[in-house]
């Protein structure tokens, strides 16, 4: 009785064949429809370019981002098998990205650094005669408040934050809009100042900006119209008809 050979690992030649379809697979379960470009990247590794079929929040062509980071991890981690080569899988939209740069060596200790092991000895202070010192620089001014900042007027921006206001105010519903640019936050904290019963606030920096809208008097959402956490036992299920 013969044992039966082990599986051989795949063969580096279908490396990149089997990385685009991973990425393929992804893209699919993820509803974006894209057309890929696989070739053998300059550092020994593997260049894949994406051009995507649909535009995806966030992602632009040429630049990196969360979504082909994402990417770009999950199809190392299902690509690379214990035992096989390694070859890096690069990913770009719209072109294929720049060749990985080599890696830096690691920081050599100083020479007087201790040998691993052995404590290291207390340095010897030596006291010193007292040094009058200059005051330190005054501190740079702050940046002004977003109210301070001068932006242009946008009428349309402007009305249709007084109606979310009103509506808030008058609901007593919390609001919140994402997507701001500093300019726009701005006009919009501006634009809500003159409506009673309700104040807004710009918080977060960059792509996590919001502007959020808190009525004076809140209130709050009646159980049954709440999206999640329904009450089985105050709607009963379809296995308990008499309920």
């Amino acid at each position: 009785m013969t044992d039966a050979p082990e599986p051989a690992a795949p063969a580096t030649a279908d490396r990149p064949a089997e990385a685009a379809g991973v990425l393929r697979e992804l893209l699919r379960l993820a509803d974006v429809p894209a057309t890929l470009d696989v070739k053998d990247a300059a550092d020994g590794g593997i260049s894949i370019a994406m051009a995507l079929g649909v535009e995806v929040p966030g992602v632009v062509a040429g630049r990196r981002g969360t979504f082909v980071d994402a990417l770009q991890f999950l199809v190392n981690k299902l690509t690379h098998r214990p035992g096989s080569e390694r070859r890096w899988v690069s990913l770009g939209v719209g072109e294929h990205p720049p060749p990985r740069g080599p890696r830096p060596p690691p920081p050599r200790p100083p020479a007087d650094a201790p040998a691993p092991g052995r404590p290291s000895a207390p340095p010897r202070t030596v006291p010193q005669a007292a040094v009058p010192v200059a005051a330190p620089p005054p501190l740079p001014p702050r940046a002004s408040a977003p109210e301070e900042v001068e932006v242009s007027e946008d009428p349309e921006l402007t009305a249709a934050a007084r109606a979310l206001a009103q509506a808030s105010a008058t609901a007593g519903r919390f609001y919140g809009v994402v997507g701001l640019t500093a300019a726009d936050g701005v006009r919009m904290v501006r634009a809500v100042a003159g409506v009673p019963g309700v104040r807004a606030a710009v918080e977060g920096e960059g792509r996590l900006r919001r502007l959020v809208l808190t009525p004076d008097r809140p209130t709050p959402m009646p159980k049954k119209s709440h999206p999640m956490g329904v009450d089985v036992d105050e709607v009963g299920s379809a296995d308990e008809p008499g309920r």
